[in-house]
């Protein structure tokens, strides 16, 4: 992907993320990557699903290689209803306590790395 396409489709998606969540650009804001997909791809129409989650993690400053996690870490918490005022880790700790294996597993993951 060319550097000027790679700008467009970020801009793209910060035009979209702009309009829908007010500057909720966080982790905790799950559920945004499925919202603005149809209002990027309008802008670019030929942008892949994958070029698209590829800008959204560079807009979030997310490295290349951490994006699997960061998606998989969305995913369990979308799972759960995150709400507003929780953090990642209590989302997840809650998963984990209602059976969420995956979510008991990034849990480990987490106190390892400290």
């Amino acid at each position: 992907m060319t550097v000027e396409r790679e700008q467009l489709i970020e801009r793209a998606i910060e035009r979209a993320i702009g309009s829908l969540a007010e500057d909720q650009r966080t982790m905790g804001a799950g559920g945004l990557f499925e919202l603005t997909y149809p209002l990027v791809a309008a802008d670019v129409p030929d942008a892949s699903s994958e070029e698209i989650r590829a800008a959204f993690a560079s807009v979030w400053g997310i490295e290349p290689a951490d994006r699997g996690l960061y998606e998989q870490v969305l995913a369990v918490c979308d799972r759960h209803a995150p709400g507003e005022d929780k953090t990642i880790q209590q989302v997840l700790q809650r998963a984990a306590k209602d059976g969420d294996v995956e979510a008991a597993l990034l849990l480990a993951l987490v106190k390892n790395i400290r």
